[in-house]
């Protein structure tokens, strides 16, 4: 009794292990895994770090119009002789001096490179969000070509296993005519070689699934013991655009509207140019304002704070005769001048306009001219090899998908011939007509011609969506 309430608790343990291992395997639809893909490449975040540097070079640009303010405070101690920056006198005593002042300075006009640098600005902060959409995109169709790998190698084992089955119940209905006495006993040899044969690709194929989950989770940098399943579709994937319907034209004008890194070459194009203007204003003159405010004060400033009369004694010769006689002065009150009062009695304002005229400058403006013609050239050619890269890649793209198509049809009639095939060989085989061997190898033509057929509709289903990519439209499952 213990003994079986041990095993019963034991039982049960297994039971809730196992309930909790696949409430933990969380299911993944392809949606799911783009999205956590873009939320977590390392790629998009650098680029979306770049154009954040982008945003802020707009922001320098904008911000180079206005003035520029800056202060600054100083203090310091003098020994020994030097001028007193307050008194401008002669001084050996040491002393302690503060001096305090704002600068600012605004630019009039340097030939439109402020209002140009701005435009680049801009032009080039919206060609980073395209590069970042690109590389978006670019993702989600790796996810997606993964994702379908997964659902492939899955669809591939159930086959195997379906096969499997009916082949150990086939072997079940010879070992019956066997004991019968209507078929000799060596032809259950022919179907466990099969049955063996298929555990193998059962094992194969289990192989391939932990592949091509292991090649989904590199993809979404999910870590290696995370426990993930795909969502399989309920029904079969629709092919939402019909190859044959479609002319290169149509693809590969879409292509260039839709393409996010179309846009982006033909904004660096225009960057370029502005480029160009932004160099060549180097060549004309420039044209400054500025101003400029300050204080001081000293530790020995001094101030008058009125006069008092007074009387000395002055000696003379008065018909050459000694005299001492009183002279009245008007004596100035010098008293210390507090900090504050000397900050506002040493106060000097200055303005003034620069002028700043380009004459000779070792050619470098001239050579940065021609670099920003050379660079216009260099981009216009560049954008060209993108498109006809893209031409070169929807032409691909286009001819794969409609030869998947066929193969497809192809498969597909495969699979309906090598069905019709087995079913008269099963009858045959049922009635005597045949042998085990030619009626195993009946069935593995059927099995192969299954296995075709998935392989030729997940590579159509993985092709169209290649030209659903180029046409602009949204990677789905359903």
């Amino acid at each position: 009794m213990r003994q079986s309430l041990f095993t019963l608790l034991i039982t049960l343990g297994f039971a809730l292990l196992s309930v909790i291992s696949i409430s933990a395997q969380e299911t993944w639809t392809l949606e799911k895994c783009v999205q956590y893909a873009l939320d977590n490449n390392i790629t998009i975040e650098q680029l979306k770090m770049s154009a954040r540097m982008t945003e802020l070079s707009t922001d320098d640009a904008i911000h180079a119009r206005y003035p520029n303010l800056n202060g600054g405070v100083g203090f310091n101690a003098n020994f020994g002789r030097t001028i007193d920056p307050v008194t401008n006198a002669f001084s050996t005593e040491a002393f302690f001096s503060n001096n305090i002042s704002l600068q600012s300075g605004i630019l009039l006009y340097n030939g439109g490179r402020l209002k140009n640098a701005i435009r680049q600005a801009e032009i080039n902060q919206k060609a980073a969000g395209y590069d970042i959409s690109q590389t978006q995109r670019d993702i989600s169709l790796l996810v997606a070509n993964a994702y379908l790998s997964v659902l492939f190698a899955q669809e591939n084992q159930k086959i195997t296993a379906n096969q499997n089955e009916l082949t150990k119940q086939q072997l079940a209905q010879l070992e019956k005519l066997i004991s019968a006495g209507s078929v000799p006993a060596n032809d259950r040899l022919t179907l466990e070689a099969q049955i063996a044969t298929n555990e193998q690709n059962m094992i194969s194929n289990e192989n391939a699934i932990a592949t091509a989950i292991l090649n989904l989770k590199q993809l979404l940098r999910l870590d290696v013991d995370t426990e993930i399943s795909v969502e399989t579709p309920a029904t079969d994937i629709p092919i939402s655009t019909d190859v044959d319907v479609l002319s290169f034209s149509d693809v590969y004008k879409s292509a260039l509207t839709t393409q996010p890194n179309i846009k982006a070459a033909t904004l660096d194009l225009q960057s370029a140019e502005v480029g160009l203007e932004i160099a060549e204003s180097a060549l004309k003159p420039s044209l400054s304002a500025f101003g400029s405010l300050g204080t001081t004060y000293s530790n020995r400033g001094i101030k008058v704070n009125g006069t008092e009369l007074q009387y000395q004694d002055v000696n003379i010769l008065f018909n050459n005769v000694p005299t001492t006689i009183g002279i009245e002065q008007s004596i100035p009150l010098i008293e210390d001048n507090p900090y504050l009062s000397q900050l506002n009695d040493n106060l000097s304002i200055g303005a003034g306009v620069s002028l700043n005229v380009p004459i000779y400058n070792n050619h470098i403006n001239k050579n940065n001219v021609e670099r920003a013609r050379l660079n216009i050239a260099n981009v216009a050619l560049t954008n060209e090899q993108l498109k006809d890269n893209l031409k070169v890649n929807v032409q691909q793209a286009l001819s794969d998908a409609r030869a998947a198509k066929k193969q497809l049809a192809a498969a597909k009639k495969s699979v309906e011939a090598t069905q019709a095939a087995y079913a008269n060989a099963e009858k045959r085989y049922n009635l005597g007509s045949i042998n085990t061997y030619d009626y195993v190898t009946s069935k593995n033509q059927l099995d192969i011609a299954q296995v075709n057929l998935i392989i030729a509709r997940f590579d159509y289903i993985f092709k169209s969506k290649v030209i659903d990519f180029y046409m602009g439209y949204p990677l789905k499952l359903n």
